[in-house]
């Protein structure tokens, strides 16, 4: 009988850093990625059939060279399944994948899972956010890394975060420079915390090279500047920003709107200490530290592994130094960027899958629980599952929304057809 696999989720840095890692212990790994390609969000490659040159930092692109290096050198352990989707465990300790190329749910039987399966975006809702024209920073730059072509007309970016300087200088290299960059912070009111950063010298030189190119562009970056509102104008968007005490207007096309990122939790299987089938997280979705980290950390967790299942390992401690390092540098640009939450409008849309408002959410008790504001104010019923309005409740209310436990098979949509043509696969 074949040694049954170790499960990776998750195609990005620490997913791939895991996956390699394990397989050059000498383990037989299970790689799977729910798009055509690994990459994750930070080395998303082209579609099919488009040729893009997205402009990435150097250090990014080498931290994916050398991964890719690795697993195709460790090719003959690592089975890749993309277009594959994790959908939960059976009550047999079953690991159920869909593989959307093929129509099918397959099941195996695994050793132990790490789950990399990244972040999520988060927003601070303001009037207008849900309208056509307003959508993410972070999924504005997946269109723009898949189809090599930026998003046309005038171009505002808001909110809060390292990734607005980011995705502007991408769309300034790619020939759109936008109207501005409005960041939500006033990092001048924590002098402390820019002289620590100033000391991290891979980011802070990252965040040069995007200075440089928006000022060769001439794109306005302001600070201290939220967004208020957005209302729909012609086959644009009228924009109300305030600064200070002073209210502006911005005509735009598009508004990209970002402030910061969450693990991504929603429906993960947490780690059970005496579990059978161990299940450990990595990467953005165990704690949010960045792609350098991400790689650091997929290979913590394929060496803890390693030790959970009585096998020598190269455990080094230069990972934990390396994520204390980017802990830190979290903290301080946490710190540099703060703002405190300002109260939406009563009309501003809180769920969007259920259609609930502030004010729906204003009218609860003030000491309502989690679960009262998830079952009797209808949020994070929908589609979703609060994966998206989640974290906005929890910054309004200072309360996260609860997570079902155990969570709910499966995990994600997946159709009758696939399931009815499950294959199980009793030889692992």
């Amino acid at each position: 009988m074949c040694e049954a696999p170790i499960l990776v989720v998750g195609g990005g840095p620490a997913g791939a850093s895991a996956a390699a890692s394990l397989a050059e212990a000498g383990l037989p790994v299970l790689l799977i990625e729910q798009r055509d390609q690994l990459g994750g969000a930070i080395h998303r490659l082209p579609a099919p059939g488009n040729a893009s040159h997205i402009w990435r930092p150097a250090r990014h692109r080498r931290n994916w060279a050398r991964l890719t290096a690795r697993l195709q050198a460790a090719a003959g352990r690592i089975e890749t399944h993309t277009q594959t989707v994790f959908l939960g465990v059976d009550g047999q300790d079953r690991f159920l994948l869909d593989d959307r190329s093929k129509g099918l749910v397959f099941t195996r039987r695994l050793r132990a899972a790490i789950i990399a399966v990244g972040a999520v975006e988060t927003i601070r809702p303001f009037s207008g956010w849900e309208l056509p024209g307003v959508m993410t920073a972070g999924g504005a730059q997946v269109l723009l890394k898949e189809t090599g072509r930026p998003l046309e007309g005038p171009i505002l970016i808001a909110g809060s975060g390292p990734l607005l300087p980011a995705i502007a200088a991408q769309l300034a290299k790619a020939g759109n420079p936008p109207v501005a960059v409005l960041e939500r912070g006033r990092p001048w009111n924590a002098p402390g915390a820019l002289a620590r950063l100033a000391l991290s010298w891979a980011p802070m030189s990252e965040a040069a090279t995007y200075a440089a190119t928006l000022a060769r562009s001439r794109v306005p970056y302001r600070c201290g500047a939220t967004v208020t509102q957005a209302e729909p104008d012609g086959d644009g968007l009228k924009v109300g920003i305030r600064i200070g005490e002073v209210q502006e207007f911005l005509h735009v096309r598009h508004l990209l709107i970002h402030d910061g990122i969450e693990p991504n939790r929603t429906g993960i299987p947490f780690p059970e200490p005496d579990a059978d089938v161990p299940v450990l997280l990595a990467g953005d979705g165990r704690e949010a530290l960045g792609a350098d980290a991400a790689i650091l950390d997929g290979h913590r967790a394929a060496m803890q592994l390693l030790t959970r299942l009585g096998r020598a390992n190269r455990a080094a401690a230069s990972d934990e130094r390396g994520l204390q390092r980017a802990r830190d540098f979290q903290a301080n640009l946490a710190r540099a960027l703060h703002s405190e939450p300002v109260v939406p409008a009563p009309e501003t849309v809180i769920c969007r899958c259920e259609g609930r408002i502030y004010a729906d959410l204003a009218t609860l008790a003030e000491d309502a629980s989690a679960r009262e504001i998830r079952l009797m104010g209808r949020f994070g019923l929908g589609a979703c599952q609060g994966r998206f309005c989640g974290p906005m409740i929890a910054a309004l209310r200072g309360q996260p929304l609860p997570v079902t436990t155990p969570p709910r098979w499966p995990l994600r949509p997946v159709s009758v057809a696939a399931l009815a043509r499950l294959t199980t696969d009793e030889t692992e």
